[in-house]
């Protein structure tokens, strides 16, 4: 038997022939069927992202750790374990899905149309031995006898072994300290961390207690890299589509990590197991495990893919072009943005200083940083997207359908290098290197009127990125002089400002999805933030022609 997995970390704790080991055990317990999969050499080098969405789902999280902007665990692993592959999957096109496999998950796109990352239920799956092979398709293999956490040669606990705790409610309210261990004979009492506050229950979900520790973080905030490239302090990662809801309670073992024994408290999640070491260094107390590891080996016991069979059209594009955002047109009459993935959740706050929009209509356009499972308000589809960052917002995806950007317009002018188009007439913004589109969105302008007193049209011609001031966010106000005149405005945290000709700008907008249909601004360029971002990153002094 021989893992072809592509690559290992030297501070992982499992090595090669623990996990050969832990196969070994499983085998031993009875294996009814396994999906096989094309076994060749081993790389030598870290997997490349088979699809920009990873790339871009896994910068948001990890890719701060490996740039040394912060300390903490890591949510999905340093780098993808596999290539990526088709897996067979009965509900999307051809009965194949793309994936990709991490330390701590694995990444799906069900439907290439759509700008849809989910995040499989794989612990449920190891738990359970039902494998799933389409929405509503599962087949018996058998449960998992890789053990959950610690090295690979620990017996327990294991996946298998979690059936008698597998959504099985205990007697903990929240206030209480997690007080068992879970044992081979089921649970028995351990308190010898019940004054730590890390194990007492902070919420119930599902049913089941999250202890503090968990909790924590599960709505850590702290660096993140936004879809635009730039840093901030934000939510790591929603919490219901990285890890899921509780299936068990949490409970106390004792395993071997790095050859030492030592006390770890544990709970299974849907997709992720969560481990608390009291004896780790701060930071790095509450680990995910290597469910990503553990699901791969329990799958494909003769070795994952390590030739890429993903179509070209999905990977990520040629460094001549730009992988933007996908865009959505509102289809039904209104689309209320709330401020989590349910329609119990507030309808984001409107101020005079923060003038979120709070309901896209019909035709609107909303671009998608990311999909998230929510509230699933038509059957079978409990899919929300996330269209907005520091405040987190969401739309239903049910009432939206994919839209492709138009042509950009050929420009009357070209120039040499990386120049930035803006179409007045399409209401749209383009990146050029020479005469070629490399990246080309939706913008909102300035609005002209006859009467020169109400006459905000963005003005004509050939300009310049002003290196002076690019504020990355800013306070902007206007409409008329005086504060309390009619038409003022002052409204904050304007993101990513590229000025190119005296007041005007190209930059992030929050306060209308009117992209690509009809001006909208006092003269400036309104795009989305991740589309300012882009423009934000050329250097100063970069060609801006507006016609």
């Amino acid at each position: 038997m021989a893992i072809n997995i592509i690559s290992r970390v030297k501070n992982r704790p499992e090595n090669r022939v623990g996990i050969l080991m832990a196969l070994v055990v499983f085998m031993s317990v009875g294996l009814l069927a396994f999906e096989s999969a094309p076994v060749s050499a081993a790389a030598t080098k870290a997997p490349d992202f088979s699809n920009a969405l990873f790339s871009a789902n896994w910068s948001r999280t990890d890719k701060p750790i490996v740039d040394g902007k912060t300390s903490r665990s890591w949510y999905w692993g340093p780098q993808p374990i596999t290539v990526g592959f088709m897996e067979s999957y009965a509900d999307s096109p051809n009965n194949k899905r793309e994936v990709q496999y991490f330390d701590k998950a694995r990444m799906e796109v069900n439907d290439p149309t759509k700008a849809t990352i989910t995040n499989g239920l794989l612990v449920v799956e190891m738990i359970t031995g039902r494998r799933q092979d389409g929405d509503k398709l599962f087949t018996n293999v058998g449960p998992s006898a890789i053990p959950i956490a610690g090295d690979a040669d620990n017996t327990w606990p294991t996946y298998a072994g979690l059936a008698g705790a597998y959504l099985k409610p205990g007697k903990l309210k929240v206030g209480d300290a997690v007080n068992l261990s879970w044992n081979p004979t089921g649970s028995a009492d351990f308190e010898n961390y019940k004054d730590d506050p890390a194990t007492k229950i902070a919420v119930q979900q599902n049913g089941l207690g999250i202890p503090t520790g968990f909790w924590n973080f599960l709505n850590n905030k702290g660096p993140i890299y936004n879809a635009d490239g730039s840093t901030t302090d934000g939510t790591i990662s929603d919490w219901l589509f990285s890890t899921g809801l509780p299936i068990t309670e949490a409970y106390w073992t004792k395993v071997k990590v790095g050859g030492v024994m030592k006390d770890v408290m544990f709970q299974a999640f849907e997709r992720r197991t969560l481990t608390y070491t009291p004896s780790n260094p701060d930071g790095y107390k509450v680990e995910m495990g290597n469910v990503g590891w553990h699901y791969l080996s329990w799958r494909y016991p003769n070795g994952a893919p390590t030739v890429s069979d993903v179509p070209p059209s999905s990977k990520p594009q040629p460094p001549n072009t730009v992988t933007g955002l996908p865009w959505y047109v509102v289809t039904g009459d209104a689309l209320n943005i709330r401020t989590a993935p349910s329609s119990s959740a507030p309808i984001v706050e409107r101020t005079s200083n923060h003038p979120f929009l709070q309901q896209a209509v019909k035709g609107n356009h909303i671009q998608v940083i990311r999909s998230v499972d929510g509230e699933e308000i038509e059957p079978d589809n409990k899919t929300w997207y996330q269209i907005y960052e520091s405040p987190d917002l969401f739309v239903y995806s049910g009432y939206t359908a994919p839209y492709t950007v138009p042509d950009f317009p050929k420009p009357p002018k070209t120039f040499t290098g990386t120049w930035v188009a803006v179409s007045l007439s399409k209401q749209m913004m383009a990146i050029f290197n020479g005469d070629q589109v490399v990246y080309r969105t939706m913008v909102a302008t300035g609005i002209p009127s006859d009467d020169p007193t109400k006459d905000h049209r963005t003005p004509t011609g050939t300009f310049k990125i002003n290196g002076s001031y690019r504020p990355a966010s800013q306070t902007m106000s206007g409409g008329a002089s005086d504060k309390a005149a009619p038409g003022y405005y002052s409204i904050d945290d304007i993101r990513n400002v590229s000025y190119f000709y005296q007041d005007y700008a190209i930059h992030g907008s929050y306060w209308h999805a009117s992209y690509g249909i009809y001006p909208q601004s006092h003269g400036c360029v309104n795009a989305t933030v991740y589309d300012a971002g882009l423009v934000f990153k050329l250097p100063a002094g970069t060609t801006v022609y507006v016609f």
